[in-house]
């Protein structure tokens, strides 16, 4: 499995007058899986019946979903955990800290152990637009050399 990214340029605003035009490598995603296909493609592989599938995943986000309303962490199993967690503007005194300082709620997904090697055993790709369909070449969108040499953009894997 690859995964792939590209080059994005970013705009880092430290203070009004001066901005910082930099690059960093951003994932590029494939597409969208839906609910429907994640189910058939279960049913598929267990033999389990798809509607069964549909209740027992629904069953297991509504009471996930219970559980994580009331701040606990949810371990579920061998896939991972998910959490409560929050983003907050931060003050200088504590007494400026409340409820109206939080910015965003959102739930934490930590995957467990055959994600994390699925993610560790993972290659690199640079993806470009001008590239796609096509693995010969060595310039970059840049006209730079390509990771790798000519090799279709594909970045040596830094775990090998």
């Amino acid at each position: 499995m690859a995964i792939r990214y590209r080059k994005k340029k970013i705009v880092l605003h430290f203070d009004k007058e001066n901005k910082q035009e930099k690059y960093v490598a951003a994932n590029v995603l494939v597409g969208s899986i839906s609910y429907e296909k994640l189910c058939n493609e279960v049913n598929q592989r267990t033999g389990i019946h798809r509607a069964i599938v549909d209740v027992v995943l629904k069953g297991a986000e509504d009471t996930m979903i219970t559980f994580l309303e009331e701040g606990f962490s949810v371990k579920f199993g061998e896939f991972g955990s998910f959490r409560p967690a929050i983003n907050a503007e931060s003050k200088d005194k504590e007494e400026d800290v409340n409820a109206n300082t939080i910015i965003r709620r959102k739930i934490v997904f930590t995957p467990g152990v055959n994600f994390k090697a699925m993610l560790g055993n993972a290659s690199l790709e640079l993806f470009s637009d001008k590239e796609v369909g096509t693995t010969t070449g060595d310039k970059d969108e840049t006209g730079g050399e390509k990771p790798g040499g000519g090799s279709g953009g594909e970045a040596p894997d830094p775990a090998a």
